[in-house]
């Protein structure tokens, strides 16, 4: 269901879509629904060429802010957020790592996330990882905060991203060294997986404590 709605900004970005209010003189609002969505879409078009999307559940919300620069761009970016709210739930994440890599031979760094049910590799980029190079790492544990999370988004967003489900773990190996910590996951159906990051970042020590509960005898410290 797709509906029109007058639009004011809320606390900490959130719309605010009370028919009462009056809607801003250079902004429009539209908001999408559907029976069988974990999320609500409310979308934003500022006459200044900026689009927010607004994916809500009765957790809380995740913004995102986009350049709208034609009518073309504009409706691919429709789309696109449609089918997006379509797969994605929000669910409570933590950043352990930005200099995440999935081994010796992958020098592009990537993210590590830890979610309530799985962990999460996402490919950053070559600025990003001159950045971290440079001393942008992470070096302390910072607060978890909701995510929108499509596994399927972030398999197919490249070969090196990795979703691990902890009910497919067979078992895990945390390892600590001078320069580089690892984590290797082995799988029931198999597969293994390797994970390094600097060991100056919080992972290592931050899995050992999150781990435990979860996984019990199968990690291996």
């Amino acid at each position: 269901m797709v509906s029109p709605i007058r639009w004011r900004q809320g606390e900490e970005g959130h719309p605010v879509t009370d028919r009462s209010e009056l809607a801003s003189p250079d902004r429009l609002g539209a908001r999408v629904t559907h029976a069988g969505w974990e999320v609500r879409l409310v979308v934003e078009l500022e006459a200044t060429g900026w689009a927010h999307l607004h994916f809500l559940a009765e957790s809380g919300g995740v913004h995102e802010r986009w350049p709208v620069r034609s009518l073309d761009t504009w409706s691919s970016l429709l789309d696109e957020a449609v089918s997006r709210a379509s797969r994605l739930r929000l669910t409570h994440a933590q950043l352990l790592a930005r200099t995440c890599t999935t081994g010796w031979l992958d020098w592009v760094h990537g993210e590590l996330w830890l979610l309530p049910t799985s962990l999460v590799r996402i490919r950053s980029g070559l600025t990003e990882t001159v950045a971290n190079s440079l001393g942008s790492s992470l070096t302390a544990p910072i607060p978890g905060h909701l995510i929108g999370y499509d596994p399927a988004a972030v398999l197919a967003g490249h070969r090196t991203n990795k979703v691990i489900p902890f009910d497919a773990v067979a078992r895990v190996r945390l390892h600590g060294g001078l320069t580089t910590s690892a984590l290797t996951v082995s799988m029931v159906d198999g597969t293994r997986h390797k994970f390094l990051w600097l060991a100056s970042e919080p992972a290592r020590r931050l899995l050992a404590d999150r781990l435990l509960p979860v996984l019990g005898a199968r990690l291996i410290q």
